[in-house]
């Protein structure tokens, strides 16, 4: 049997480009899509800034509702912004730090601890 090598011609492709003007982008012109987008854009910031407004506005009613009220709540800022406040959250913030630290385990291998030994238990026998 002979092989015979066919010859086949590849396939040639044409690609026309052609640069688009403002007018052609948009079918009625560049002009009404750009339009429309900043519009679009515009009305969308202001309905985003409406609801963030909304958002921070109702979260200073929660955080007065959670201690009982306006009046409460402005007490409750004095108090956080009271220096013995501060001392004493940085001073418990310490203590936790170093209990994370590896000064706990060893606060704790220094305390001797007192153990007690239980009697022995005796199993109970059945009997039939």
């Amino acid at each position: 049997m002979v092989f015979t090598k066919k010859v086949t011609k590849a396939p040639a492709v044409m690609v026309e480009t052609k640069k688009l003007s403002a007018k052609d982008s948009c079918g009625m012109g560049m002009g009404c899509c750009g339009k429309m987008k900043h519009c679009f854009m515009g009305i969308l910031l202001i309905v985003n800034t409406i609801l963030l407004a909304c958002v921070v506005f109702h979260q200073a009613h929660v955080e007065a509702d959670k201690v009982g009220g306006r009046d409460n709540y402005k007490m409750v800022q004095q108090i956080y912004k009271s220096d013995a406040f501060k001392a004493q959250q940085k001073q418990q913030i310490e203590q936790a730090l170093q209990m994370y630290q590896g000064g706990w385990a060893a606060q704790q291998a220094a305390v001797p601890t007192t153990t007690t030994t239980a009697a022995p238990t005796v199993a109970p026998t059945v009997t039939k």
